[in-house]
């Protein structure tokens, strides 16, 4: 079974629905609008809807996509009107939808194998003539200073994260550990490692014709050392 299948249970997915403020959202939203190239947004993997819930606020139609049942049935809790899918995005070209903007958001690319990559992002270009990757696992960004171990709590869920880069595979793996003071979770997060460099070519090679990289909603150019990615591609 691949991890991120059973890594996203209600004890994880309420701890990132705590760790991320309503106006870090709406700035997301603020800086991925300016791309878009219609009204019709696909969200996947969307997680607990955020995003979703917010571009349908600004008017957009949007699809949501996400592998975890908890997570789904949260963010169709919030807004049942909107278009939730469960499955697996390894599977995404099986969905049939089409949009004018696809994005892949929350530091979710690179769960999959190289080559499931690889038709995750030909399914993408597929689909939308736009897309928008929040990536936080480039080489440039986690290499220069890989933390070891990270505490942190959020929606009253605490979590333990030990990180290690598995080199031969270019891989990272986290070692998470989530409490809430009567369950404890532990689970294993493999996220494959790309430097900006090989995710462009990837998105050459998906169909996307240009692609810009972002250091940050603010629009200014990626950099060695950013905590994350924001590559725009288009076809």
């Amino acid at each position: 079974m691949t991890w991120y299948t059973s890594f996203f249970t209600d004890l994880a997915n309420t701890f990132w629905r705590g760790a991320v403020p309503a106006s870090v959202t709406s700035a997301e939203i603020d800086f991925i609008t300016g791309f878009s190239a219609g009204p019709r947004v696909l969200d996947a993997p969307c997680g607990s809807g955020r995003h979703s819930i917010e571009l349908a606020r600004r008017g957009y139609t949007t699809t949501g996509i996400d592998i975890s049942a908890e997570a789904i049935s949260h963010a169709r809790a919030l807004a049942p009107e909107l278009d939730w899918r469960q499955g697996d995005l390894a599977e995404l070209g099986s969905f049939g939808v089409t949009a004018d903007l696809a994005l892949c958001l929350g530091n979710s690319f690179g769960y999959l194998s190289h080559a499931g990559s690889q038709r995750f992002l030909a399914d993408l270009a597929a689909a939308a003539p736009v897309l928008v990757i929040d990536y936080g696992c480039t080489a440039e960004s986690i290499l220069p200073s890989l933390p070891g171990e990270l505490r942190m709590s959020f929606g009253g869920v605490d979590c333990v994260a030990v990180n290690q880069y598995d080199v031969a595979s270019g891989r990272l793996l986290i070692d998470f550990t989530f409490t809430d003071g009567e369950r404890t979770q532990r689970s294993i997060c493999e996220q494959h490692v790309y430097t900006a460099a090989e995710l462009t070519r990837m998105l050459n090679a998906a169909g996307f014709s240009s692609v810009e990289l972002f250091g940050d909603v603010d629009g200014r150019a990626f950099r060695v050392g950013d905590h994350r990615l924001l590559a725009v591609a288009r076809r």
